[in-house]
């Protein structure tokens, strides 16, 4: 019976290790993923103007184009805007772009649950679901952008009419909220002119690895270079911050795991120390006893990490198919808590947990070796 609850602590414990890990990982990745992907890796604008000239913009490009580290670049837009449908009006953040920076860029394919990007004209436009939601607009109505800076500086209203072509859900309430997309000739057109864009936005093979990315040659341009986790700092610190309690329930659980071990072993080799003496009584050695208690406790070990991994598999096979666990996409950026398959994890507690094993049962198991036949045999 004891065995059997050795076996059940070591299990839960390492179950415990293996789905925090694999769901802490989950999330944090997650959240980086969408952070990285979906306004671009990183974000070339002038120094000293608000917005770039064309030719300037082109010399950079070709630049960029040479590095080995870029996968994609683009030129971008970005003005604050007024969207107006019948008696609703919101405020957003317009980006116009290509229609191949749409997926290569911001990867709104993956975002899309209504209408299509396919046909990305004049008068298309990509809202988010919050801001479509606000407005009461649906995939194929009609609406005005206005031009706040029109409005403010000029005392003039400058009107585009647009359709509706695509809704995006991102799972983050303030992009959902604000975001538009237009077509990059429309939006130069409308907020500026056709030689002046914003800047040129780009993306890297290994975006996780932002902060290893060489832009030295253009040291010599006047220009401000900010990547996804500068522009995002604030996330990615409450991130860090939120791995610290992780980290700290998992040593706790580290700990119960060794005291149910250390509890286990002492136990099962002090319950059959005249067993033992018997052993030795028939001529076993010391160092063969000693094996043999080691040995029994790598068994009992080795059994509660089996078990512990593949309740911990199936637990998080679970949550990764039916979504157990849901969350708030308004805090978490995620309507459920997502699962990251570490191999590492499914390794590296269960390795500690033998090893810890093998250590402590040998303190009872040189113990018990050394114990003489007549004081282990006297009360039996």
């Amino acid at each position: 019976m004891t065995s059997i609850l050795g076996i059940i602590g070591i299990s839960i414990g390492i179950a415990s290790l293996i789905i925090i890990s694999c769901l802490s990982d989950g999330f944090s990745n997650l959240v980086n993923s969408k952070l990285s992907s979906i306004d671009g890796h990183v974000r070339i604008t002038s120094y000293y103007n608000a917005n770039m000239n064309l030719a300037d913009a082109g010399i950079i490009v070709n630049i960029l184009n040479a590095n080995v580290q870029i996968s994609s670049n683009q030129l971008y837009t970005e003005n604050h805007a007024m969207i107006k449908n019948k008696g609703n009006s919101e405020g957003v953040i317009v980006y116009g772009c290509s229609d191949s920076a749409l997926i290569d860029i911001f990867n709104l394919d993956d975002f899309i649950i209504s209408g299509s990007i396919d046909n990305f004209d004049s008068r298309s436009a990509i809202l988010g679901s919050a801001l479509a939601k606000n407005l009461n607009l649906e995939i194929g109505d009609k609406f005005y952008l206005f031009n706040v800076d029109d409005i403010v500086k000029q005392n003039k209203i400058n009107a585009l009419q647009l359709n509706l072509n695509a809704i995006i859900d991102t799972d983050f309430s303030e992009y959902d909220r604000l975001l538009t997309f237009i077509p990059l000739a429309v939006s130069q057109e409308f907020f500026l002119d056709k030689e002046t864009i914003t800047g040129i936005i780009s993306t890297t093979y290994l975006p996780m690895k932002i902060d290893e990315l060489q832009l030295g040659a253009l040291d010599d341009f006047p220009v401000y270079i900010t990547t996804w986790k500068d522009r995002h700092h604030t996330i990615i610190s409450w991130l860090n911050i939120y791995d610290i309690p992780i980290k700290l329930i998992m040593m706790f659980i580290v700990l119960v795991s060794i005291f149910n071990i250390t509890a286990t072993i002492s136990m099962v080799s002090f319950e059959r120390k005249s067993e033992f003496g018997i052993l030795k009584v028939m001529g076993f050695k010391r160092n063969e006893i000693r094996n043999i208690i080691l040995s029994q406790s790598l068994i009992l070990t080795t059994l509660g990490c089996v078990v512990g991994g593949i309740i911990a598999f199936f637990s998080l096979l679970g949550q990764y198919n039916y979504h157990w666990i849901a969350l708030s996409s308004d805090i978490y950026f995620m309507n459920y808590l997502p699962v990251s398959f570490n191999k590492i994890s499914f390794f590296f507690y269960p390795s500690v947990g033998l090893l810890f094993s093998l250590l402590i049962a040998f303190i009872p198991a040189s113990k018990i070796s050394n114990y003489s036949p007549a004081s282990v045999l006297m009360y039996e």
